[in-house]
């Protein structure tokens, strides 16, 4: 060998660097798994919300008789359900000889964080019918 001799291998200062752009990546990626866990969650719940309050339209919509008010109740721990039933008014959209009466059907589910999803509807009932 010569009097000169190579060393082979990181010194710690390189050692060093590797692990802070390894310990930044690693953060970086983890941020970006939460993120789109979070986003995944609030997309289920809303599509949930959506099921629900679509289901809770067709139960009030299928009964034979609409009573105006409101009614209040929940599907389970995490899902709220809120109806209004109220008599619409149609001043220039309908003359006063027709038969039937719009009546205007929601439904509001609501869930963690005040997030809430409303549906409606109007609905026409025969004046003998109600």
């Amino acid at each position: 060998m010569t009097s000169s001799s190579v060393h082979k291998g990181f010194t710690l200062l390189e050692v060093l660097v590797a692990f802070a752009v390894l310990t930044i990546t690693l953060g970086v990626l983890l941020n970006i798994f939460s993120l789109a866990i979070r986003t995944t969650q609030a997309a289920l719940e809303q599509q949930k919300a959506v099921l629900l309050a679509e289901s809770k339209l067709a139960e009030l919509d299928a009964g034979l008789t609409l009573q105006p008010g409101v009614e209040r109740g929940d599907f389970n721990d995490r899902f709220e359900w809120e109806t209004r039933v109220e008599e619409y008014h149609s001043q220039g959209l309908m003359d006063n000889q027709t038969l039937f009466i719009p009546y205007r059907l929601s439904v509001i589910v609501s869930w963690s964080d005040h997030r809430q999803y409303e549906l409606s509807t109007l609905r026409l009932v025969r004046t003998e019918a109600r």
